[in-house]
């Protein structure tokens, strides 16, 4: 059983039974790196070259591959379309692999990192749409971020006795998004098939971070529904009407500059001052730029819901400044327990909002070794740093290491 390296989620395998809300968890893509960047490196730096010869210039020509593939256990099959069949040839993990040929060349596949297909595409949106200032604006980078957590799970020493030094079972990153917290299902009566992606309780309930989170059904009702049991707006006062008054007679260029001021990586707060029009936060949400992983906002929804509430709530408007606040922070769950989130919205856009923040905060090199044993004699743990945060190559090349004889996971230069 195989996970997304994007979401940490599981890629269930084709004799699996998954949920309806959970299939598209079986379609899996497997990215590649034709050129090796990485193992043109590390041939580099692992052997004794470096010392006295300049690094050969990097052949890095091919794009990073994407390849359409099912589970099948811990076998993956490539899928391709020729005319209107379908064919499917089995590679293992982190094994060079030839596969059949296409168009009459070998298809081949060095090695490659595993996510799913809808990680990907939202992942890919993220790079286009970001407003923030985030390092994954590609999929070389993208690769670059994934390759190197990889090496830090492949750097601890093989030959270290069982239950000295351990690799991480999952890539650990500081902060709750990568597969909610839960409390224990031994405590709780739940339990996790990982077959399915099903967390089981008594009541039945499905992960959110299991829901398929590109098309998401009726996605504007549900987030307008929140505007039912959100307060009014603040009252005006004599400072909110004469800023208003003001803002209103500035050229269009002047608003959207003050607005972009809006955007925050970390969200607004939920205090509402009232000093912007409540139709300029509904164009706010329309516009996608406070939310850019809200894209697909139906405008004809809102104006019938609009509609609705002026012939059910006459005299007063909907709190859209409360709803964009709300929108725009980062974790509207609190762990597993949706009940008690700000916003009821639908599992597959908070299942979104998740990968999306995984994404910004992607940065090469994220994850370091850490010193996994109290024992004085074990080996250390070290790591060689190919690129900087940013993807670029970095020179010189900085080495981690974590173990005996240090204390601290410092940097030095090779």
């Amino acid at each position: 059983m195989l996970g997304c390296s994007i979401c940490g989620d599981i890629i269930p395998w084709l004799g699996a039974e998954p949920s309806v809300a959970s299939r598209w968890q079986r379609e899996a893509v497997l990215l590649s790196d034709p050129d090796q960047e990485f193992e043109q490196l590390e041939r580099y730096y692992e052997g004794n070259e470096w010392h006295h010869k300049p690094r050969p210039e990097l052949r890095v020509e091919l794009a990073i591959r994407k390849d359409d593939a099912r589970s099948h256990g811990y076998l993956f099959g490539i899928l391709a379309t020729e005319g209107e069949s379908l064919w499917a040839s089995w590679v293992k993990p982190y094994i060079n692999a030839h596969v059949h040929e296409r168009n009459g060349k070998p298809y081949y596949i060095p090695y490659y990192i595993t996510t799913h297909g809808a990680c990907i595409a939202v992942a890919e949106d993220v790079m286009r749409r970001s407003p923030h200032d985030i390092v994954v604006r590609d999929l070389r980078t993208l690769w670059k971020v994934l390759r190197m957590r990889f090496q830090v799970h492949d750097c601890y020493p093989a030959d270290t006795p069982p239950g000295t030094v351990m690799p991480p079972p999952q890539i650990q990153l500081p902060h709750n998004y990568y597969i909610p917290r839960r409390t224990s299902p031994a405590t709780t009566g739940n339990s996790f098939d990982g077959r399915d992606g099903i967390h089981n309780s008594p009541n039945g309930l499905e992960r959110w971070e299991a829901f398929y989170p590109l098309h998401v059904p009726h996605l504007t009702l549900a987030i307008l529904d929140n505007l039912r049991t959100m307060p009014p707006g603040p009252k005006d006062t004599p400072e909110t009407i004469d800023f208003r008054n003001k803002f209103l007679t500035l050229p269009t260029e002047l608003r959207d500059h003050i607005c972009s001021f809006l955007v925050s990586r970390n969200g607004l707060p939920d205090t509402c001052n009232g000093f912007l029009p409540q139709e300029l936060w509904l164009e706010l949400l329309l516009a996608g730029k406070i939310l850019p992983f809200l894209p697909e906002i139906d405008a004809d929804a809102i104006n019938d819901f609009c509609l609705l509430w002026d012939k059910d709530h006459q005299g007063s408007e909907p709190n859209w400044e409360l709803l964009v606040r709300r929108l725009s922070q980062e974790d509207w769950s609190g762990g597993d327990d949706t009940e008690n989130s700000s916003l009821k919205v639908p599992s597959g856009l908070r299942n979104r909002r998740r990968i999306w923040r995984l994404v910004e905060d992607m940065y090469v090199g994220d994850l370091m070794p850490v010193q996994r044993t109290a024992d004085p004699c074990a080996n250390p743990v070290t790591l060689k740093r190919y690129w900087d945060y940013n993807g670029r190559l970095a020179s010189p090349v900085a080495q981690v290491s974590v173990g005996k004889d240090f204390q601290l996971p410092p940097f030095r230069n090779v």
